[in-house]
C-alpha cells in the first residue's frame, strides 16, 4: 500500500474523554495481517452492513446518524486477532436482542487520541491513516489501552470523497 508522505508524521487532532456507549451491528474476528494480505473480513462486513440495511433494522433505537467501525477483544494488542464490528450507536442493548445476527458491544469510557483521515476515498484513506497510527503508537509516550478503538463515519459521508475520525483509546 502506498502511503502518503503527509500522514507519516501523523498527530491526533485532539484528545477527548468519552463516556461508555453501546453499539449494535455485525462483527467478525480478523487480524491486521489477514487484512493487509487481502484475506480479511472487514470489506465483507461493510458489504453485509449496507446490503442487509443493518442500520434500518435498528430504526428508532439509533442515537445518531452515522456509523462506527469498532475494534475490540484484542489479543496480543494489534499483532493478533481482534473483533471488528460495523455498527450504529443505540440507546440500549436490550432493544436489539431479538434481531438475528445483530450483536452489541459497550465501548468502555476512555480517553482517546482522535485522528482524522485526509479527504478522499475512504477505502484508501482509512487504511493509510491506520498505517500511520501504527507508526505513531511506537513512540513510548503514545500508549494504547486496546480496550476499544473506533472509526466514526458521519451519516452524510461521501465514500468517494469523505473524511473519517479514528478514536484510539489511550492510557
Amino acid at each position: 500500500m502506498k502511503q502518503d508522505k503527509s500522514i507519516i508524521n501523523i498527530k491526533p487532532v485532539r484528545i477527548e474523554k468519552r463516556p461508555a456507549f453501546t453499539l449494535a451491528g455485525v462483527s467478525a474476528v480478523t487480524t491486521n495481517k489477514a487484512e493487509q494480505l487481502g484475506n480479511g473480513k472487514i470489506g465483507a462486513l461493510f458489504e453485509r452492513f449496507f446490503t442487509e440495511n443493518i442500520g434500518e433494522q435498528l430504526g428508532v433505537n439509533i442515537c445518531e446518524a452515522g456509523y462506527y467501525g469498532c475494534y475490540f477483544h484484542y489479543q496480543q494488542e494489534d499483532k493478533g486477532p481482534y473483533e471488528m464490528m460495523l455498527s450504529v450507536q443505540v440507546v440500549d442493548d436490550a432493544v436489539v436482542q431479538n434481531l438475528e445476527g445483530i450483536q452489541t458491544y459497550t465501548v468502555p469510557e476512555a480517553t482517546y487520541a482522535v485522528f482524522v483521515t485526509e479527504k478522499g476515498s475512504i477505502a484508501e484513506k482509512v487504511p493509510q491513516t491506520w498505517a500511520a497510527i501504527w507508526e505513531w503508537q511506537k513512540l513510548p509516550e503514545n500508549r494504547r489501552t486496546f480496550t476499544g478503538d473506533f472509526e466514526y463515519y458521519a451519516g452524510d459521508i461521501d465514500p468517494a470523497n469523505g473524511q473519517v475520525e479514528i478514536y484510539i483509546a489511550m492510557e
